[in-house]
């Protein structure tokens, strides 16, 4: 281990760390202080400006390459899996299951109707009945009424929302905002407002931050508009009890995940 070892909630996102093969990916997660990390299965569309995301393999591993690969994460004290870009889901699922992950992060689509969402969300849910999973709705921005119609329908005991703080940026109400003091008020404002609203039914947090320049997000979490302090004192109050999964695409991509994670573990166990 490299120094600090950081909060086991603080979750490392491995596309972070894109450009690199997965197991060294977990190797510097671990030397930088990582307790738990996310990934992929796999898929296609795996990969951002920065490239190629070190994903968990799991359609192409055979049985001795899984094994090898549940061996390795035994080593971390969580594990979360991100949907691939495909529509396997029940693979999604069967991965979280046999890499004994908490959680399946699958985003929500701003275009499809509530309805057709609704009965598919339930359909996941089921499905990850006695799997010891839990699935998460990831906001991706679009209209905030109609993500929030979507949470309140599904009414599922294992589906609940992925509240990814970044994609907070591009809701349609925050995004139409011209002044950008304004904008960058009512993003926090928005952010406080939707932890207290989702309450329990919050199961899992996406991190990083806004840069006011050019509102691009999965920016290093220290580093931008949203206010993490504010947001922290909320999530305390509200007793949240999942991950924080930090996802970045910054080039320096070792020094932004370490300082991330710090910051973050910093606000979980210092500022109480």
């Amino acid at each position: 281990m490299e120094g600090v070892i950081l909060n086991e909630r603080v979750t490392l996102g491995l596309p972070t760390l894109a450009g690199l093969e997965l197991y060294e990916a977990l190797e510097i997660a671990r030397e930088i202080g990582f307790q738990s990390v996310m990934s992929l299965p796999g898929g296609p569309n795996t990969r951002h400006s920065l490239g190629e995301f070190p994903t968990f393999r799991f359609y192409e591993l055979n049985d001795e390459g899984r094994r090898r690969l549940k061996g390795i994460l035994k080593r971390f004290k969580h594990i979360a899996v991100h949907q691939a870009w495909d529509e396997k889901w029940k693979s999604w699922i069967d991965c979280a299951a046999y890499l004994e992950a908490e959680m399946v992060t699958i985003h929500h689509r701003p275009e499809a109707p509530v309805e057709d969402q609704v009965e598919f969300l339930r359909r996941v849910g089921d499905y990850a009945i006695g799997k010891g999973v839990r699935i998460g709705i990831e906001n991706v921005g679009g209209d905030l009424e109609k993500f929030l119609s979507l949470i309140e329908s599904v009414e599922h005991p294992l589906v609940g929302v992925t509240l990814d703080v970044g994609h907070c940026a591009y809701f349609d109400g925050i995004r139409s905002i011209s002044d950008l003091k304004e904008r960058v008020r009512a993003l926090n404002d928005l952010m406080e407002k939707l932890v207290r609203e989702l309450g329990k039914s919050l199961f899992h947090l996406h991190v990083h931050n806004v840069r006011l320049s050019d509102w691009r997000d999965h920016r290093s979490v220290p580093e931008g508009v949203i206010d993490f302090p504010r947001l922290f004192q909320v999530l305390r109050e509200i007793n949240y009890e999942g991950l924080f999964v930090i996802e970045l695409e910054e080039p320096e991509m070792i020094e932004k995940a370490r300082k991330s994670g710090r910051y973050l573990s910093w606000l979980l166990n210092e500022r109480r």
